[in-house]
């Protein structure tokens, strides 16, 4: 087995094109500060963080004062005080169309956490929407900027990888009452939520098919459990989708590693093909082919996850392009979802 440096596909840039102003709606949600940690990245970008809305007025007050900015208990008055030129959308599932469509009709730029709702049918007509009315929003599949699932593409596209014969994504996070600590306790109820980790984790993994594939696929098998955490929501989800072309996605995701507080995933992707497979490793990824193996690591200047989708959505507002990751996007993986569930509660 060799190492290697690679060329990889590094972001055009590092930092945005200038300093916007920029607020967030939501902060109770745990991606404010946890996880995708919207807050630090804005503040790490510096970036101006011009306000922060949640309906706990205390926990925007918290994040407010950590994070440099102001705080307010409704989103439309902050939006209205503060005229930011991008808005990063959070909040609990069930709010999450109220507040997408207050967006559109603001015409305010913004990225939305998905799900977008607790059900397919409200996410497909956000999308649609949005479309209708040229709205600039962005689903952050923060996987397709990986350097892992970018070499994949590439080299699916290339025929580097031959017939492929399945692609796997697992993302199996630690407990579910880490919620709890992260001041999201309604991720406990399927009412707020919609669902476990087949909806809150799963859309990666989904979308990581199409992206990768450039096919639509169909699901063609789902399996669900609630068996550790005994609750509302499931804690563990399997759920296999087939391309067109054959290629089978297998899309693992769950809440069940014993590792609270260390907040340690078991994670695996890899895509398995005729000629090589492709599999990422710590700090890289690992090419396996007939006659051996390669390790090549992330280039340093490579620019990837939800850092990448900032840096992205904030120049494309600044030039007028068009967000990396449209509504489209995000509507199809949660139509999958919604097949799987309904698949699982058939078995």
């Amino acid at each position: 087995m060799t190492t290697r440096p690679a060329a990889g596909n590094p972001a055009p840039r590092d930092q945005p094109l200038r300093r916007q102003r920029v607020a967030v709606i939501g902060v109770s949600h745990w991606h404010a500060s946890h996880d995708a940690a919207y807050l630090p990245l804005l503040v790490g970008l510096q970036q101006h963080i011009v306000g922060v809305s949640d309906p706990d007025l205390a926990i925007a007050q918290d994040r407010a004062a950590r994070f440099g900015s102001v705080a307010f208990g409704d989103y439309r008055q902050m939006l209205d005080a503060t005229r930011p030129e991008l808005v990063i959308a959070l909040g609990r599932h069930v709010d999450m169309p109220a507040i997408f469509r207050e967006l559109v009709e603001r015409r305010q730029p913004f990225v939305m956490e998905k799900p977008w709702g607790v059900d397919a049918g409200t996410v497909s007509e956000l999308a649609a929407l949005a479309q209708a009315r040229g709205a600039w929003v962005c689903a952050p599949f923060w996987y397709r900027y990986s350097h892992w699932g970018e070499t994949a593409r590439d080299m699916l596209a290339a025929g580097a990888l031959g017939r492929v014969s399945h692609i796997y994504f697992r993302l199996i996070r630690p407990t579910i009452d880490r919620y709890v600590e992260w001041d999201s306790p309604w991720m406990l109820k399927k009412a707020l939520a919609g669902g476990g980790a087949l909806l809150n984790l799963g859309a990666h993994g989904l979308d990581m098919a199409r992206f990768i594939t450039g096919e639509e696929p169909e699901v063609v098998s789902a399996v669900t459990s609630h068996a550790v955490s005994q609750g509302e929501v499931e804690d563990y989800a399997m759920v296999t989708l087939r391309t067109p072309s054959g290629i089978l996605c297998h899309n693992e995701v769950g809440y069940t590693v014993p590792t609270w507080p260390r907040d340690h995933t078991d994670r695996e992707r890899k895509v398995a093909g005729e000629k090589a497979m492709v599999l990422s490793v710590d700090n890289g990824i690992r090419i396996v082919r007939a006659d051996g193996e390669e390790t090549i690591a992330t280039p340093s200047s490579y620019v990837g996850g939800y850092r990448r989708i900032l840096i992205e959505c904030l120049n494309r507002l600044d030039l007028g392009e068009p967000p990396p990751i449209d509504a489209a996007h995000c509507a199809r993986a949660i139509q999958l979802i919604e097949a799987a569930y309904e698949m699982a509660r058939r078995r």
